[in-house]
């Protein structure tokens, strides 16, 4: 009879080893909150990280554009011209197309064949996070434009403050 009990006090014991179904539903809830919350967070800094590289490729494209307008007394919109290497493929329109933007000069002043301006053109996959782009202006600035509110964060991350609303109702800042 003492067999017995001893039987069933081992097989309690051999119940009690393992996580209930609440707990595993806790733990299973606390993992998709913090994925719900992380995952922002990362796609943000993911894309503030492509701004920075746009931003460093749109300067090696002005500084090549200037160089072509001291050389040929002209600027030019095609970028095949400028001595230039940046990993992407020209289109048909001459612009520089990669994986995430799209660079193209433009606006050319053709009254002192001097004056550009160059475009960083987010690539964009119907989010609003990536509803931005990168421009350099004739008066030598650079600035951000985000079209959208999601994409202000990304522009105040180039910026170093928070973009205003533009007239046409764009949220604009100049970088520094």
């Amino acid at each position: 009879m003492n067999m017995n009990l001893l039987n069933v006090k081992n097989t309690k014991k051999c119940f009690l080893k393992g996580f209930t179904l609440i707990e595993l539903l806790v733990v299973v809830l606390i993992i998709g909150i913090l994925a719900a919350i992380a995952l922002p967070q990362y796609q943000k800094t993911v894309e503030r990280a492509r701004a920075s590289e746009a931003l460093t490729n749109l300067r090696a494209l002005v500084s090549a554009e200037k160089v072509y307008q001291m050389t040929n007394g002209t600027a030019t919109t095609d970028l095949s011209l400028l001595d230039i290497q940046l990993s992407g493929e020209i289109d048909a329109d001459g612009k520089m197309v990669l994986p995430h933007f799209t660079y193209f000069i433009g606006n050319i002043n053709n009254a002192t064949k001097e004056g550009f301006e160059a475009v960083a053109n987010r690539n964009n996959s119907g989010e609003e996070l990536t509803d931005y782009y990168i421009y350099y202006t004739y008066t030598g600035n650079y600035a951000c434009v985000s079209k959208k509110e999601a994409a202000k964060p990304i522009c105040a991350g180039i910026c170093g403050r928070m973009p205003a609303v533009a007239e046409n109702g764009y949220f604009y800042c100049r970088i520094q």
